[in-house]
């Protein structure tokens, strides 16, 4: 049966009230301090709890990840059994938990740092996320997941397991078990939208590892990171673009695979930081998402729409932390800004 989305969309559009404005965060950005900050985030409704006169930036941070996982538990209450339709709302926020966690292990990063910007979710609630900070290997972290019963916890064992862990394998194992969950759901949602949105996802996941696999030597099979399910970066595009080597080679055939969407252009820039580019195409990616629920209002868009607002907010939320607390240039801040609407 497929689902109906008509009340969950509306408790969506609910949540997404409580969201920040682009001239609230605007402001966020100009206060001279860090119990200044804190202030205006209560007056905000972001931090619910009083603070110390002088709060720490890890303090603030904290706040601000309750503040979001208290609107995603909402949202997962309310969703009930069609969760399960939307792995890119829930699954993405647990790989980019697990992504951190399990680099921090690695680079043996301490604890807190590993918390920095992540929201809990139903399936990893705070205090699973400090415990998994706490981890020694990303072994132990795995471990962890497979007691748990974690759904990635399969996929990210082998990885995880090596005796010396190698960063990209473990994203990778991330992102297959976030692109099989999804393609599941998004063929048992009957929603055509959705379909799309996952495969422009898998499109870009491949794009991203392709632009790094070109700079990463002979040793990498690109038949082994190719994540399937995608529609416009077929495996040989992406197998050109990685052995083209010279970064413009390598924008070039990303462009051209990617010519028939919004994205060909952006990644002509692809040769240069692939954090940038990454942020540029989440700003991308929003205004295409909030054209396409616009013309399809009814079914589940206007829900990844919210949860993109509010992972993009947490990310702008944490920039203006510590650019407060570090008393740093405000023309420094590259922030969305994202309107709520």
């Amino acid at each position: 049966m497929t689902p109906a989305w008509d009340d969950l969309n509306a408790r969506a559009r609910g949540l997404g009230t409580h969201l920040l404005e682009p001239a609230q965060l605007a402001a966020l950005s100009r206060e001279p301090d860090a119990p200044s900050l804190a202030a205006a985030l209560r007056r905000a409704g972001v931090l619910t709890a009083a603070m110390t006169e002088a709060p720490a930036p890890q303090d603030l941070e904290l706040a601000i990840r309750r503040w979001a996982a208290a609107l995603l538990r909402i949202l997962a209450r309310w969703a009930g059994s069609r969760a399960a339709a939307l792995p890119l709302v829930f699954d993405e926020e647990d790989r980019r938990s697990l992504r951190s966690v399990l680099r921090g292990a690695v680079q043996h990063v301490p604890a807190e740092q590993r918390l920095a910007g992540l929201i809990p979710t139903p399936a990893l609630p705070e205090r699973a996320l400090e415990e998994l900070a706490r981890t020694a290997t990303p072994a132990d972290a795995a471990a962890l997941l497979a007691v748990w019963h974690h759904p990635f916890a399969t996929t990210v064992l082998p990885a995880a397991a090596a005796a010396q862990p190698d960063l990209f394998a473990l994203d990778l194992a991330l992102s297959r078990a976030v692109a099989v969950r999804a393609t599941d759901a998004a063929r048992q949602s009957r929603s055509r939208t959705l379909r799309a949105w996952v495969r422009d996802t898998i499109d870009l996941e491949n794009a991203r590892s392709a632009i790094l696999l070109s700079t990463a030597g002979d040793d990498i099979v690109p038949a082994d990171v190719f994540l399937p399910g995608g529609q416009h970066l077929t495996f040989p595009a992406f197998e050109r673009a990685v052995m083209a080597r010279e970064p413009g080679a390598v924008a070039v055939q990303l462009a051209t695979a990617f010519a028939e969407t919004p994205y060909g252009a952006t990644f002509m820039h692809a040769g240069r930081d692939v954090a940038a580019l990454e942020h540029e195409l989440v700003q991308q990616r929003m205004g295409e998402l909030a054209r396409e629920r616009r013309r399809a209002p009814l079914g589940p868009l206007p829900v990844l729409w919210f949860a993109l607002q509010l992972r993009t907010q947490v990310v702008d939320l944490q920039r203006i932390v510590w650019t407060v607390a570090l008393n740093a240039p405000r023309g420094s801040l590259d922030i969305a800004f994202a309107a709520t609407a």
